[in-house]
């Protein structure tokens, strides 16, 4: 390589200390090159390794490494990328060092690049991480530098926008450390689509200005073309156009002096889009025209993918909607061929809204389905929680305007599959046989050291705790607690099965089904499919009225739920399909199964009003489920199956005072009190017939929840992950089915893990339970008429009994509502 900082850096590069290296580089400007500049950095970095860095090295050795480096970039700037992976393969074989292998780790980055723009995304990455991974055992930071930035954009692309920022955080420091602005503005502009990704448009515009202004200092051409693309597209979409046209023109210029194809092709649609927007479509057609042109001719399937796209909203536009249907079927092939997410949703999407205009309300619907069985896929590929929920919330918008298509096709079928998509999946992981017994080592320390730390945080308060728990305390370690839980949970993520109607037609005939959730994408709309027995199913929406929202807010508030009486409950009951109210009230003796999605968990259905004077729980035999998978699976549990239990093993916790089953009929349920905590939870996942288990349960921000069986002995939820739980479970203890969090998952807690387990029926919390002898009286009553019959028969008995004591009526709830029977209902 010709220049004038090659030969002194080879001296740099063989001196024997880091002293003489920056001796010999003093007056040496930092190189444009990469290949040069990447020493440079690397000579005057203190982190780097004693000299000399490559013991013996040779100039011939030096120049042919140097060129080699180069002519790969610049055949990957070209498109010539049979040419740039031959040499990059070639360049790998001229490593010098063993333990230094810079040139090795540039053949890597080079490799993943060819692979990038290949859409050959697996060996990308793998190229990429090997990269990082000799940079950081060789003590090479500016190699891992040089990596980072791509393993950020293939995040954004196919992991997360959180694992795309991490990248680009890790670069953006490296690039400080080292003083290298160029891949420090490479750093902020990866950082303005993270931005962008997280809808923050403002944000994302500066970081893309900061990154413009930045290669526009240090003279990078490509550099300038990326970030004056990226702002200009930004512009566009906030709808600045008059600042998005001159930054687009200047990158649609520099990308054609570089010759780059990769970004021509970007340029050429951002152009077209802007005219597209004007509604000129004949100049807007000419850029997208040259952008596919481009993108055939150089090979590229990304940019092919787009511009088929383009062309499909370009007759979309011109309102050709059956000429957009076929050309979103075009794109929407190119899109699966590289298995881009975004693409395949917004061709779906579009494809959907086009068939919608033409009146094909069941083609709309299908095409719907069919984007939501691509994102659960892409969702369950992803083996840890955070990247799960974040693509969920990432597509919101495609889950509401598939609850919508199939509400106007009126398809409960199909509706069943999206809002069991919504209900969340690891639940129906775990009971179609997905998790093998629990193996939890660093969890289960996460877990111990969070109940001590609760523990000591309550020292001597046991005997002044009004309720059968306590209010959490959050603790350094629960976020470890809740990603261990979580991922592992993660890992048995399944996706929906593309017909609803086995759903459907597993559920018990003789009952009411309410599936009820809040639209994810409009927080003041509710969606329900409600289905009376020997009666068509029924799709609708009602208002979630701010009042109504105000009493899910207090229902994800410990210090709110014991403050909530029967009357405060009325909004949500105004929420719920009117029809479906009358025909409760109208017939004498209903059985209702309620599916309720996220927040709408929390709700303690049983003291809902249905009228003045009349509650849910002493009208209506009823339970809830998770999702209707989880009914499926129950339901199919049940057959040849019996409630007749008449014994039941027991463990109290000591430190409950009031419900010691004094109050249980013997003489129906007898009862078989277990010696030692020891024993309750040997019982617990041995596979009994009926057990009930007392104790004090905490709500913990991260592990979830646990029981204090006793002293120093705690049931957490991954306890009951691969056992097998009694066939009828009491959990007479705070939160014990409560969800801690309001984000949109599956309810995952003490008591739906049992389900997925083995249990058929659980009898459990929803928030705070009364440790009174009016609460005790209550669950000694259900616990007393399980006995050959179902448990929400037992609950709505018990509940009748209670509230025909007319003060009960205006007790607080928590002395008796947060009790539910959670599984599903039958005769």
């Amino acid at each position: 390589m010709d220049h004038p900082a090659t030969l002194p850096l080879l001296r740099a590069w063989s001196a024997q200390d880091r002293a003489a290296r920056l001796m010999l580089l003093d007056g040496v400007e930092p190189p444009g090159p990469v290949a040069l500049r990447s020493r440079y950095r690397h000579l005057h970095d203190p982190c780097a390794p004693l000299g000399p860095l490559s013991p013996g090295l040779e100039e011939t050795a030096w120049h042919t490494i140097l060129d080699l480096e180069t002519e790969g970039d610049l055949a990957l700037q070209s498109g010539d990328l049979d040419r740039a992976a031959a040499i990059f393969e070639r360049l790998a074989g001229f490593e010098p060092t063993a333990g230094h292998r810079v040139v090795l780790v540039h053949a890597r980055i080079g490799t993943g690049d060819v692979a990038r723009a290949r859409d050959r995304i697996d060996d990308a990455i793998d190229a990429y991480e090997e990269a990082v991974s000799v940079a950081v055992g060789d003590g090479y930071r500016f190699g891992e530098l040089r990596a980072s930035v791509p393993l950020g954009y293939l995040s954004l692309a196919y992991s997360t926008g959180r694992t795309a920022e991490e990248w680009f955080r890790r670069a953006e420091t490296l690039a400080t450390e080292l003083g290298d602005l160029l891949y420090g503005a490479n750093a902020a502009l990866g950082l303005a689509e993270c931005a962008e990704r997280a809808k923050d448009l403002d944000g994302a515009i500066e970081l893309a200005r900061t990154a413009f202004a930045a290669f526009t200092r240090v003279g990078s051409p490509i550099g300038r073309a990326n970030a004056a693309h990226r702002a200009g597209a930004l512009l566009h979409r906030a709808g600045r156009l008059d600042e998005a046209v001159p930054l687009l023109e200047e990158a649609h210029g520099l990308y054609t002096e570089i010759g780059d194809p990769v970004g021509l092709t970007n340029t050429l649609s951002g152009l077209g889009d802007l005219f597209l927007d004007r509604r000129e479509f004949d100049v807007a057609q000419r850029w997208y025209a040259e952008g596919l042109r481009q993108a055939e001719a150089a090979r590229l399937p990304r940019a092919r993918a787009h511009a088929l796209q383009d062309m499909a909203r370009l007759a979309r536009g011109r309102g050709e909607w059956q000429q957009a249907i076929e050309e979103f079927g075009r794109s929407l092939a190119a899109y699966r061929e590289i298995d881009d997410i975004g693409g395949i949703w917004h061709a779906l999407d579009k494809m959907a809204e086009a068939q919608a205009h033409l009146g094909q309300v069941e083609a709309a619907a299908r095409t719907r389905l069919e984007s939501i069985y691509s994102i659960e896929e892409f969702r369950a590929a992803h083996r840890d929680e955070s990247s799960q929920r974040e693509y969920r919330d990432r597509f919101e918008l495609a889950y509401s305007r598939a609850l919508a298509a199939v509400a106007d096709a009126d398809d409960a079928a199909a509706f069943a599959v999206v809002a069991d998509c919504l209900a969340g999946r690891r639940l129906a992981g775990l009971i179609a046989g997905g998790m093998p017994d629990k193996a939890f080592g660093e969890l289960d320390l996460l877990q111990d050291l969070l109940v001590r730390a609760d523990q000591r945080l309550r020292g001597d308060r046991r005997d002044r705790i009004r309720l059968l728990g306590a209010f959490g305390i959050r603790h350094g370690l629960a976020g470890q607690a809740e990603a261990s839980l979580d991922d592992q949970l993660a890992a048995v993520y399944l996706p929906p099965a593309r017909d609803g109607k086995p759903m459907l037609a597993a559920l018990p005939p003789a009952a009411h089904l309410l599936y009820v959730l809040v639209d994810p994408a409009e927080v003041n709309r509710i969606w329900w499919l409600w289905r009376a027995p020997d009666r068509p199913y029924r799709i609708g929406t009602t208002a979630l009225d701010e009042a109504a929202r105000e009493v899910l807010g207090r229902l994800g508030d410990a210090n709110e739920r014991i403050n909530l009486f029967i009357e405060d409950l009325r909004p949500m009951a105004a929420a719920l399909p009117p029809e479906l109210l009358r025909s409760l009230l109208d017939e004498p003796e209903p059985t209702l199964l309620i599916v309720p999605v996220g927040a709408l968990w929390m709700v303690p259905w049983g003291g809902l009003p249905l009228a003045d004077g009349v509650v849910l729980g002493e009208h209506v035999r009823y339970a809830v489920c998770p999702s209707l998978t989880v009914q499926r699976q129950l339901a199919a549990r049940r057959k040849g199956l019996s409630a007749s239990s008449v014994t039941a093993d027991t463990w109290r916790s000591p430190y409950v005072l009031h419900h010691d089953l004094a109050g249980v009929d013997t003489r129906r349920l007898g009862l078989r009190p277990l010696a030692t905590s020891g024993d309750a939870r040997a019982r617990l996942r041995d596979g009994g017939e009926m057990m009930v288990v007392i104790s004090h349960g905490r709500p913990v921000p991260g592990l979830g929840h646990y029981l204090e069986l006793d002293r120093d002995d705690w049931l957490v939820p991954a306890d009951l992950i691969g056992a097998s739980t009694p066939r009828r479970l009491a959990l007479l203890a705070c939160g014990a089915a409560s969800i801690t969090t309001m984000r949109p998952s599956d309810p995952v807690s003490l008591a739906t893990l049992a389900l997925a387990s083995r249990s058929d029926e659980v009898l459990a919390t929803l928030g705070e339970l009364s440790d009174s002898k009016q609460a005790a009286r209550y669950a000694d009553e259900i616990l007393s008429g399980m006995v050959n019959t179902t448990l929400p028969e037992a609950v709505h008995r018990a509940t009748r009994s209670l509230l025909a004591d007319g003060d009960m009526k205006g007790e607080p709830l928590f002395y008796w509502a947060p009790l539910v029977a959670i599984g599903t209902v039958h005769r």
